[in-house]
């Protein structure tokens, strides 16, 4: 009985990477999409920006509410919703008929992408056994593959049918809707719902001093996302402008993800074993700047390079700030992760538009150069990290 169980939690966290995989290749399409709409559109950076600020808001920033739903109503229910209204609205960005109901389209597509990360998260917790945090890494991989996957996967279907055949994208999120409304699990949240609506009450009573860690962490994040979020709005202009063809930026793209979806899943596996998380987040950015800031003074085939290998540090930071979050709040780890994922990167994605305004005045190179002083002002709080935690804490 004990090997059937075994068995059968292993299917149903291969069921979740699947739909973690397949809604995520939808939040990347705008990437992909971004020249060819610059283009049909006449648009500025300032509104390109918009797109993506639009996309990731929505994508982040309500995750802490869809985890407090799928908590109260069910994980089953936005497991399904989640992939199928990624699926169909995001899919429409080909023929959608003027700038402003692109935004309508993306926004609430954006919001089946959220929908499906706090039912996945629950899912590795859930069936994870003694490998929790492994599961959600395995996971959170799938997720990775998808959206590095997603611009490609556009590009392609743009370059051989057109743009008006964009919907046809949809396919996959729809059988993966289909197959979960068949096969998703069930799973009991009352201790979560009730450790979730702890936090909100006992919130105005939690020390200071873990406040103030839980505000680093954030921070950090969000300067780490900013520059991420900064380059995936900007490379493919500057790329393309550069010579690139369209469908080389889509692997460019799924390049960058996979090997820093590898930089996370290699963090979040030895994340048990590091002692001094904050040391390595900030030897991971550290690294990562430089690296981003050389890639606009070197020539193209070395600034692809550059590029990736960047991606491998700022996105191995992703667990390493989770489980140093989860570690402070370990009661009530699934809202207080959303604080530091979701939060923190629908926070940088509303700063994106500022960034999209700025660019228009100075350019992209110089912008991002501005960009990439957060990090490094990041790294230099977190020094104050274990101090308050050693004498606050």
């Amino acid at each position: 009985m004990a090997g059937l169980k075994k068995n059968s939690n292993k299917t149903k966290i291969l069921l979740n990477f699947s739909a973690h995989m397949v809604t995520d290749t939808y939040a990347s399409f705008i990437v992909g999409l971004i020249p060819i709409l610059t283009a049909k559109l006449e648009l500025s950076l300032f509104l390109v920006s918009v797109l993506t600020a639009v996309s990731f808001t929505s994508c982040n920033l309500t995750q802490p509410a869809f985890g407090y739903l799928s908590d109260r109503y069910g994980v089953r229910h936005f497991l399904i919703i989640g992939p199928l209204v990624a699926s169909v609205f995001i899919s429409m960005l080909g023929v959608v008929p003027g700038y402003w109901l692109l935004l309508v389209f993306l926004f609430l597509g954006n919001l089946g992408v959220a929908a499906i990360h706090p039912p996945t998260a629950a899912a590795a917790s859930h069936f994870g056994g003694r490998r929790k945090g492994f599961s959600n890494s395995i996971i959170s991989f799938g997720g990775t593959i998808g959206f590095s996957a997603g611009s490609l996967f556009i590009v392609f279907i743009v370059n051989k049918l057109g743009l008006s055949f964009t919907p046809l994208a949809a396919v996959p999120g729809i059988i993966i809707a289909l197959v979960l409304l068949k096969f998703a699990p069930s799973m009991h949240v009352d201790k979560i719902k009730r450790a979730r609506a702890g936090f909100f009450k006992r919130f105005k009573s939690i020390k200071k001093s873990k406040l103030a860690l839980l505000a680093l962490l954030m921070f950090t994040a969000f300067c780490r996302d900013l520059v991420i979020q900064s380059l995936f709005t900007f490379t493919p202009l500057y790329f393309t402008g550069s010579g690139v063809k369209l469908i080389n930026f889509g692997y460019i793209i799924m390049a960058f993800g996979i090997i820093g979806g590898i930089g996370g899943l290699l963090a979040g596996y030895y994340s048990d074993r590091i002692k001094k998380r904050t040391a390595v987040i900030q030897a991971a950015l550290i690294i990562s700047v430089p690296l981003f800031y050389m890639m606009f003074k070197v020539p193209l085939s070395m600034s692809i390079f550059l590029f990736i290998a960047a991606g491998f540090f700022a996105v191995a930071t992703l667990p390493l700030c989770t489980r140093v979050v989860q570690d402070i709040f370990p009661g009530n780890v699934s809202l207080a992760s959303s604080l530091v994922i979701g939060v923190s990167s629908g926070s940088a994605a509303a700063t994106l538009m500022l960034v999209g305004k700025i660019a228009d005045n100075i350019g992209i190179i110089r912008t991002i150069n501005y960009v990439l002083i957060l990090p490094v002002i990041a790294v230099l709080l977190l020094f104050l990290f274990p101090y308050i935690k050693k004498r606050y804490g």
